[in-house]
């Protein structure tokens, strides 16, 4: 007997998925554990109500207040955390320097980022943003989604300023305005994507059940039951295995190539997640291996899952698109399915199409073969190309979506250089390399929560970086 449905009422503390605690700023304190109760600790600990429900005129307002900037500068460490703890090797191929080029991309988004989304605010206004967000509610096979509107952020500000005060390239109360650029476009994105009030799905309960209910209509006649063990059941599981694993390569060992939306309960009580492979992304210029084997943008998969054959306690989407379930494995317990292709980032929904169960197999061998060709690719690649490949995965394709459905992505590119590495971080290389910077210092700093030093008290929020030594 499942009780999941616990979780969503008002006073449960959900459940602990992970021993470990978090401190952060809050020195002198309790820490804060992970979850349902986390969330609502950090919600009572902020000096703002930007963690409650805001409205339209509060993401429409210019800029946050200081002590709006250190909620969500808190709230994002904490949420750092309880995201990455509990897959900080996931889907690591062993080949790819990740820690390196993540904390080299993290400074160069910090950096380059804000007058890039300035543009871009600049060209289609506020509202032009939050139109970006309410994208995602009518579309499968898109990157505006949660992992990429978390990462302008918690990656881009967060991690990035995380790893600049580590440094001591940076000072707390430089580029206040910048961050104000950065966190402003988060909010309008993730705000207009949900429609709730919240921004992110750890702020209600895990959810991120964000399609309209027509698409959702729309979408659900193509699912195929089945049982466990069944050549369905096996053929399904086999193929999000293998679209999975080159999702994850393409991407570059990052979560990028992954997106996940729900829990949906169905009318038979059943839960469906909604989950987008991004197996071919045109932006990179290692993927001519996918578009060789005629490898799509996007294959979206709707998985079925049974809430009462698995007993299910509690069901978290997070705000990275990874569903965890307790108990863990609800791969077992698909009880149905669907698969649908995007072939470009661009095709419009009424070109995406659905793909038959007994047809997946037909397709596994272009799959396979795209993943042994990247694999090829990438063994040829020095460590320097490898890390630099990798800065691009994180710096262009986290608002890469953005930019597009604005239409900004060639100004970007043209007018500001977007895929240029800032010359500081460029020099960085050297540096992370040095007593273990990438390796020890700044996964301590973030997963600690440590490093996300506040912004100081009275500060002008107009503040940039007027000194350089």
């Amino acid at each position: 007997m499942s009780n999941y449905k616990q979780r969503y009422q008002e006073f449960d503390e959900g459940l602990r998925f992970q021993d470990l605690l978090y401190q952060g700023n809050f020195k002198g304190m309790p820490p804060v554990p992970d979850g349902i109760l986390g969330d609502r600790i950090m919600k009572e600990r902020a000096k703002s109500n930007v963690l409650q429900r805001v409205s339209r005129e509060d993401v429409l307002r210019d800029q946050f207040t200081l002590d709006e900037l250190n909620d969500l500068n808190n709230y994002l460490a904490w949420n750092i955390w309880d995201v990455l703890v509990m897959r900080a090797t996931e889907g690591e191929s062993g080949m790819i320097p990740r820690q390196e080029y993540e904390i080299l991309a993290f400074m160069n988004e910090f950096y380059r980022w804000p007058e890039i989304l300035r543009m871009t605010t600049n060209e289609v206004g506020a509202e032009g943003v939050m139109k970006i967000g309410e994208t995602a509610r009518r579309e499968i096979g898109t990157k505006v989604n949660s992992v990429h509107d978390w990462s302008i952020g918690a990656v881009g500000f967060g991690m990035g300023r995380c790893g600049l005060l580590a440094l001591e390239a940076i000072k707390p109360q430089d580029y206040i305005a910048e961050s104000n650029d950065i966190l402003k476009f988060m909010q309008r994105v993730l705000w207009s994507k949900r429609q709730d009030g919240f921004l992110l799905n750890s702020q209600d309960r895990y959810r991120c059940a964000i399609h309209d209910q027509d698409v959702l209509d729309s979408l659900t006649p193509h699912i195929d039951s089945f049982e466990k063990g069944s050549p369905a059941f096996e053929s399904f599981v086999r193929f999000n295995a293998a679209a999975e694993l080159l999702a994850f390569l393409d991407h570059f060992d990052c979560r990028l190539g992954l997106g996940d939306t729900g829990p949906y309960e169905l009318p038979d009580g059943k839960l469906m997640i909604i989950r987008d492979l991004f197996t071919n992304e045109d932006v990179y210029h290692w993927s001519d291996v996918c578009d060789r084997e005629n490898v799509p943008h996007c294959y979206t998969l709707l998985m079925v899952i049974d809430p009462e054959g698995m007993s299910l306690d509690e069901i978290r989407v997070n705000d990275i698109s990874t569903t965890f379930t307790r108990p863990t494995n609800y791969i077992e317990h698909l009880v149905g399915g669907a698969v649908f292709v995007r072939e470009k980032w661009d095709t419009p929904m009424s070109g995406i199409y659905p793909v038959k169960i007994d047809k997946l197999d037909e397709r596994l061998t272009g799959i396979q073969q795209a993943t042994f060709g990247l694999y090829s690719k990438l063994s040829r690649m020095s460590r320097r190309q490898l890390i630099t490949n990798g800065m691009y995965v994180y710096y262009i394709d986290m608002i890469l979506p953005h930019l597009r459905v604005a239409g900004t992505y060639e100004k970007a590119c043209k007018d500001y250089d977007f895929w240029e590495i800032d010359q500081r971080v460029s020099n960085y290389y050297y540096d992370i390399k040095k007593r273990g910077f990438a390796q020890t210092v700044v996964p301590q700093k973030i997963f600690s929560g440590e490093g996300y030093l506040p912004f100081p008290e009275g500060s002008d929020l107009r503040r940039s970086k007027y000194f350089w030594s």
